[in-house]
């Protein structure tokens, strides 16, 4: 079952948005080592439990803690 796996994903970005702020997808990528699956269930998660806002300019999608 991939909850428990997508809410331990979740606390990972969540880590590093709170260190660094601000910080675009391919970062967020690289820092926490997830696959583009891994990473986009746990934006997901995120994003419906309203815990971080999703911004683009121009060709950059940036994400931060809401």
């Amino acid at each position: 079952m991939w909850t428990p796996i997508i809410g331990e994903n979740a606390g990972k970005i969540w880590q590093v948005l709170n260190e660094k702020g601000q910080t675009d997808i391919g970062k967020l990528r690289n820092v926490t080592g997830l696959n583009n699956q891994e990473l986009y269930l746990a934006l997901g998660w995120l994003c419906r439990e309203s815990k971080i806002g999703i911004e683009q300019k121009q060709n950059i999608v940036l994400i931060n803690l809401a």
